[in-house]
């Protein structure tokens, strides 16, 4: 049994029973204060508490997992975000790519214990025509800011009330269609569910999914593999019916009206600063001719990444202040990320180039070897072909 199973997660500051402040400080010890200053935003003990429970209290799992997700948070400049957004995220979100609007989703309110409540309509997404637009690497990033700074503004009510709080997210299937299961994005979309739960570890604190199609259970059957058990125990599935449940479980005061509650949102319409999704506009749609980064592909380098590998290209800057670029394009998804002396400085997301190629740069503030990396470690029995472009500026 889970030392933290006969217990609830949501509890105030002065109700971490005694055993599990041994095992916050057993696991600050092993992160040790180098990493902890860098991964400031898991460095109090309610964050730490989530990484306990998340991992049964395994603190050698942990370690590597919670390094590599302060190595994704970091990378993304989460608290640059955090301060740019001042509080209105939904907007802020919506502004950070063209294509935002049609990736369902955002924050509705917060409860009256400070929890957040989300709401994706997840079947107004169009697939086929979302994924024609932007580079997979834009969707990843847009996901994980949003989160990040739902998180940081939870951790933030955390520190003033005492009191651990959580995400309540309601999905609503309303006009579920089989395009939702496409191949290539259902692929993406199971990848950036399991980078989401391997960096926010138990911080969802309930799912209510509503207006589930007859083939839930199908449905319900592809995603599972890449849910963790606790993110499993947590899905309530409603009935037709369900407005009155919701709101008895989340209160009424905090759901849009259009969902049964009595929230009415600021800017008049009914869905507030919810993206709503849609089939994606012709003129989003990505074109080679109109990108002033696409490079041609007799000017690439190809390279064969063979499974269990990776391969590096390093890049050596000279002058402080440039600019390192790129591009590039995989016949298969392959992790990428760029390092500079060991760590992580652009995220490690495991991307698809079917529909858009990746490209983009970075500032690069000091001198020296910055590294390429793709990587199909992976991979068990087929190589990747990647061809790609590199310079600095």
């Amino acid at each position: 049994m889970a030392p933290h199973s006969t217990i609830s997660h949501y509890i105030n500051e002065s109700e971490i029973p005694s055993d599990h402040r041994i095992q916050i400080d057993k696991l600050r010890k092993a992160l040790g204060p180098e990493l902890l200053e860098e991964a400031w935003f898991y460095n109090d003990d309610f964050s730490l508490l989530r990484w306990l429970y998340g991992w049964d209290f395994k603190i050698a799992e942990i370690l590597p997992r919670l390094k590599q997700a302060a190595c994704t948070l970091t990378a993304l400049k989460i608290g640059e975000h955090y301060k740019a957004c001042e509080g209105d995220m939904n907007t802020y979100v919506t502004n950070l790519t063209p294509c935002a609007e049609y990736f369902p989703g955002g924050l509705m309110s917060f409860d009256n214990d400070g929890n957040a409540v989300f709401l994706q309509c997840i079947s107004k997404v169009h697939p086929r025509s979302l994924v024609k637009c932007d580079r997979v690497s834009e969707l990843f990033k847009l996901v994980l800011v949003e989160a990040g700074l739902t998180y940081l503004m939870l951790r933030e009510k955390e520190q003033k009330s005492g009191k651990k709080l959580g995400l309540k997210i309601i999905i609503d299937m309303e006009g579920f269609s089989k395009d939702l299961l496409y191949g290539p994005t259902l692929k993406t979309y199971l990848s950036l569910l399991k980078l989401m739960q391997e960096t926010f570890p138990d911080f969802a604190r309930a799912l209510y999914v509503i207006n589930a199609p007859a083939m839930m259970s199908a449905v319900y059957a592809l995603v599972k593999p890449v849910l963790a058990k606790q993110t499993q125990e947590k899905i309530t599935f409603l009935p037709k019916d369900y407005k009155k449940l919701l709101c008895d479980a989340i209160g009424e005061e905090y759901i849009y009206e259009k969902w049964g509650g009595t929230l009415v949102p600021h800017n008049g319409k009914e869905t507030g600063t919810l993206r709503m999704g849609g089939i994606t506009p012709d003129h989003l749609m990505y074109q080679a001719d109109k990108n002033p980064f696409h490079i041609k592909e007799s000017n690439l380098v190809k390279l064969n990444v063979p499974a269990r590998n990776k391969k590096e290209v390093k890049i050596t800057v000279e002058k402080p202040g440039s600019t390192l670029n790129w591009f590039f394009v995989s016949s298969n998804d392959i992790e990428f990320y760029i390092q500079k002396d060991g760590k992580d400085i652009w995220p490690r997301f495991r991307l698809s180039t079917e529909f858009v190629p990746e490209w983009n740069s970075i500032k690069c503030e000091n001198t020296g070897e910055y590294v390429l990396i793709f990587d199909n470690c992976y991979g068990t029995i087929f190589s990747k072909d990647v061809k790609f472009h590199a310079f600095v500026n």
